[in-house]
């Protein structure tokens, strides 16, 4: 399945996990989920700016993490954020 994202909607992948934490000899609740960090690096899947303007597939950029939408169609997740909400590009 594929999506194409309209408007200033661009589709992203969450490439950039970090590891899990080490196991705790320290019992905590079942619900528990630490922090989150309030940034996250993400890869461009598509754009509907590609070519001109916008990012190209493969690129990575820094976005908050609250910001990111996941949707599920059909079993499948896609991740989306607005372009006004990207940070900043990673370069190489």
């Amino acid at each position: 399945m594929v999506l194409d994202p309209k408007n200033s909607w661009i589709e992203v992948e969450l490439s950039f996990e970090e590891d899990k934490a080490p196991e705790s000899l320290i019992a905590l609740p079942e619900d528990y989920k630490p922090a989150e960090k309030p940034y996250k690096a993400v890869t461009i899947v598509k754009d509907p700016e590609m070519g001109k303007k916008g990012y190209k597939a493969g690129d990575v950029v820094v976005v908050p993490t609250h910001i990111i939408r996941e949707v599920e169609v059909r079993d499948n997740k896609f991740y989306l954020i607005e372009r006004n909400h990207v940070m900043a590009k990673v370069l190489a």
